[in-house]
């Protein structure tokens, strides 16, 4: 497998591409590439174009076009948008990158009343760039064309006041809740094919009583995942690769 950087989608249509920076770094450094070194660039929206390295320079690589742009790996079919209650420590960080690698096409982080990290607006600028950073280096290794956006940092209070004004039509909302009977599976079925899916999912602890009512209201519908109480970090990988079996590339061959 080839190399992969994440390029600016104009440079997919450049007669040839210089990367540099912190890119340009990762691949003279890190993978230490060589001259006519098969590379692929991908633009972070779904395209993609084979390259070979032509040069090497000490911190940047020219790199010329094997053949056209074309559209690569994206998000899962279920286009679904994570919003996950922030846990403590760098379990986000987990998330993001697993999330990622299992085709999420937008996290949103959101704060809840059990949520250990406060909201403080001077640090989550930076924590968001992280994320973004984690979401880049994911998508590069899992073969995506993509990468997830990542949303500024929401209330659970301000999220759900948003479902809730929006008309019918609008994505299937479920949420991760140990106190539902529903399975995953009886949820899916009947929806329409081709419906985004909007899930969210608490910190630790879960969710408080007024913050389901919330979500109820908003028109989110509870799911259980099973008998077994489930981390936050696991949650998020066990109902998103358990959503693109039921309705997912892991279904089978795209549709």
């Amino acid at each position: 497998m080839s190399e992969r950087v994440w390029v600016d989608p104009a440079a997919l249509a450049a007669t040839a591409l210089v990367v540099d920076g912190d890119r340009g770094h990762h691949l003279v450094r890190v993978t230490r590439v060589r001259v006519g070194d098969r590379v692929t660039a991908f633009d972070g929206i779904g395209r993609e174009r084979p390259a070979e390295v032509l040069r090497l320079g000490r911190g940047d690589v020219l790199l010329g076009w094997t053949g056209p742009a074309v559209v690569g790996v994206g998000a899962d079919r279920a286009r679904v948008r994570w919003i996950q209650g922030v846990p403590k420590g760098d379990k986000m960080d987990l998330i993001v990158r697993q999330a990622t690698e299992l085709g999420v096409a937008v996290i949103v982080p959101m704060f809840t009343s059990r949520s250990i990290p406060r909201e403080q607006p001077e640090r989550w600028a930076s924590r968001r760039l992280r994320w973004e950073r984690i979401a880049e280096e994911a998508s590069r290794q899992c073969g995506r064309a993509d990468v997830p956006v990542i949303e500024a940092p929401q209330t659970l209070v301000a999220l759900c006041a948003v479902a809730g004004g929006l008309a019918i039509g609008s994505p299937v909302r479920l949420t991760a809740w140990e106190g539902a009977t529903a399975s995953l599976r009886a949820a899916v079925e009947g929806t329409a094919e081709g419906r985004p899916f909007e899930v969210l999912a608490g910190p630790e602890g879960g969710f408080e009583s007024a913050e389901v009512e919330a979500a109820l209201a908003a028109g989110f519908a509870p799911v259980t995942l099973g008998p077994r109480i489930l981390r936050a970090e696991t949650t998020a990988a066990a109902f998103l690769t358990a959503l693109s079996v039921l309705r997912g590339d892991l279904d089978g061959p795209t549709r």
